[in-house]
């Protein structure tokens, strides 16, 4: 075989080989155009393990199971589907409270989180908050809802309808209180 006929025998091989090369760049905002505002994960994280700091000093610690991210959204977001569960500490690095809930979503760009499902949150003190829907502005650093919530303290039980308290969960106040019952130490 010559080197013209190899020569033209490769050349459609060639135009081939650069066609699909041509062919295949993605454009980031061509791929964000047809994908915008479609409910499809980019990204997909199992065990997910997080820790937030600020100025280097540990502020959150977070587990979630599976977390979905959505960044191609008018509002992106992050998902946990499958529920998640948070350790938030002071700015001495002490443990100050714990979150726990079936689910959570985070939206990005205004740092908010919504907890939903068995949401339980629990100070340092022991005091217990129980309700479906919480959520945690990371901005002001303020947890509230206007669901029912069920406070537990070490003397008694505070039934109402909205709560805010400071991310840390050390001051907080139980809004439209419907009802308080005593608990009593057995002597």
């Amino acid at each position: 075989m010559t080197n013209q006929s190899y020569f033209a025998q490769s050349i459609p091989t060639w135009l081939g080989v650069l066609f699909l090369c041509w062919g295949c760049t993605n454009d980031v905002q061509e791929v964000r155009k047809v994908t915008e505002n479609r409910r499809i994960p980019l990204e997909v994280q199992e065990n997910l393990e997080v820790r937030y700091t600020d100025s280097t000093e540990l502020r959150m610690e977070m587990e979630a199971p599976l977390a979905e991210s959505y960044p191609q959204l008018k509002e992106p977001q992050r998902e946990f589907p499958r529920g998640l569960k948070v350790r938030f500490f002071n700015k001495n690095g002490d443990l100050s409270s714990r979150l726990r809930s079936d689910y959570a979503l985070q939206l990005l760009e205004e740092g908010r989180w919504e907890a939903r499902g068995n949401v339980v949150v629990i100070n340092r003190e022991g005091e217990k908050l129980q309700t479906e829907k919480l959520f945690w502005d990371s901005r002001r650093e303020r947890i509230y809802t206007d669901a029912f919530v069920r406070m537990t303290t070490e003397d008694e039980v505070i039934l109402g309808h909205g709560f805010e308290a400071d991310q840390n969960f050390e001051q907080y106040e139980v809004k439209e209180v419907t009802g308080t019952l005593m608990i009593e130490e057995d002597v």
